[in-house]
């Protein structure tokens, strides 16, 4: 990618796993060999099963785990490679908002004080202009100035995360991973804090890697899309290309697990249903990861692992892992339309 902010090469986040008496259990997976770019000004989505390796993975370019192998490159600099002087400042130009805004604010500080904290950390305003960088950050999230003197426990869990929110724009970061930031909301707060996103990048450009397992969700923000599964990579294409003509299999059945506001539709469309669990990452498949479960598996898919290829026919990359891709079904075409899908 020719403007790319954020290089993703063969990376892989492995763990080993103890059982009783400290017993080694083997190692496990959790992201395995995956690759990606985003771009700036760009929002990349992450989807997948719960298990899938995608908060590893947002967790891997925020330096907050470490790295099994492969690069992370950010403006040209490989993250893995810095140490610990180099990835703090690294780490201002990438900031994260967590799941759970209640777990990630520290329910002793004020606001402002939670506000306060990386600009100290980072040393970026003075003194003496701090509080003034507060209300303008509490300004930017549509929180009032007030907010600044009260605790974390006195808002709302869509105030709380308007907050935390606040938090990652403090330093002026680049990137923003958002790893599942609806997930502790309620439906009616989802909708104003996806479009607080939306203003965010257009007003101050900036990138997001948006986690979460919402598909309707991540419609609504990403430019591209990427399918995990087992903590590899199955699917990488454009937003609309990817729910209008899925080609993995895997992906396929993922957009059939949308609801459609329509009886009619819902009642006719195709539905790609999958058998068996996800296998325990610890022993994956050999092979293709997803064979077990795949409705149209054959014996190579068993021996061979697929490679990432671009199979685009025009100008922007549709990357698959698959060796046989199918052609776009009724499925994705009936959950091509913009209102069907954000109406969720």
């Amino acid at each position: 990618m020719t403007d790319a902010l954020l290089d993703v090469r063969g990376l892989s986040v492995h763990f080993r796993a103890r059982g009783g008496l400290g017993r080694n259990r083997g190692i496990v997976k959790a992201v395995d060999e995956l690759s990606f770019a985003i771009n700036r000004g760009e929002s990349l989505g992450l989807v997948g099963e719960s298990g899938c390796g995608k908060s590893t993975t947002g967790m891997a370019v925020q330096s907050l785990i470490p790295v099994t192998s492969g690069e992370i490159i950010l403006n040209g600099t490989d993250l893995v490679t810095l140490r610990s002087g180099g990835k703090r400042a690294a780490r201002r130009q990438v900031q994260m908002v967590f799941q759970d805004p209640t777990s990630s604010l520290n329910g002793r500080m004020t606001v402002g004080q939670i506000l306060e904290e990386p600009l100290n950390v980072h040393a970026i305003v003075p003194a003496r202009q701090r509080a003034q960088r507060v209300s303008d950050l509490l300004d930017s999230v549509g929180m009032p100035r007030s907010a600044a003197q009260r605790y974390p426990h006195e808002f709302s869990g869509g105030q709380q995360q308007r907050v935390a929110i606040a938090r990652a724009l403090a330093v002026e970061p680049s990137l923003i991973i958002c790893d599942e930031p609806l997930a502790a909301l309620d439906v009616s707060i989802r909708a104003q804090v996806l479009n607080l996103f939306r203003d965010l990048q257009e007003s101050r450009g900036l990138s997001y890697l948006f986690i979460s397992h919402d598909l309707s969700a991540v419609y609504h923000v990403a430019d591209r899309v990427m399918v995990m599964y087992l903590g590899r990579p199955m699917e990488l294409a454009e937003r609309d290309t990817l729910f209008r003509g899925a080609r993995h299999p895997y992906t396929a059945a993922l957009l059939t697990a949308i609801p459609v506001p329509d009886p009619d539709i819902e009642q006719r469309r195709e539905r790609v249903l999958l058998s068996g669990d996800v296998p325990s990452p610890i022993n994956p498949p050999s092979g293709c990861v997803f064979h077990t479960r795949c409705p149209i598996a054959r014996d190579v898919c068993r021996d061979e692992v697929p490679g990432w290829r671009n199979i685009s026919e025009t100008e922007s990359p549709h990357v698959i892992a698959c060796h046989f891709p199918t052609k776009p079904t009724a499925v994705a075409a009936a959950l091509s339309s913009e209102d069907q899908v954000d109406a969720r």
